[in-house]
């Protein structure tokens, strides 16, 4: 991904023209062209204001994250770890990846349940 592609989609998604946000944004029509066809780079500063106008992130408008939002809470070490996994792992993998996690989450949810349930007939 890159940050025009990704651009291109917001603008999409909120339905406004590159001069409308140009506008609101206070730079020149040409400068956010430029983004757009990855002819140039936002400063930092205009890429805050973008990723708020948005209501995104900007690892997002990056391209870092495929999440429009932020996380509630942020990501500990173990979690970061697991991401960096998954994005080592070949796309045509990444299902087995996820159903192998999903395995072990149901795993943890039925030891609980057996717990609760244990726990309701003394």
């Amino acid at each position: 991904m890159d940050i025009g592609y990704r651009l291109r989609n917001l603008l999409e998604e909120k339905d406004i023209t590159q001069r409308k946000l140009a506008k609101s944004l206070n730079i020149s029509p040409a400068a956010l062209n430029g983004y757009i066809k990855n002819r140039r780079q936002p400063d930092a500063g205009t890429l805050v204001r973008l990723a708020s106008y948005f209501n995104t992130t900007t690892d997002y408008i990056y391209g870092v994250t495929s999440l429009k939002e932020a996380p509630a809470t942020p990501y500990n070490a173990e979690e970061r770890r697991l991401i960096s996994i998954y994005r080592t792992i070949p796309d045509d993998k990444k299902s087995l990846f996820m159903e192998t996690g999903k395995t072990f989450s149901n795993y943890g949810k039925g030891k609980t349940a057996k717990k609760e349930g244990t726990s309701n007939q003394t």
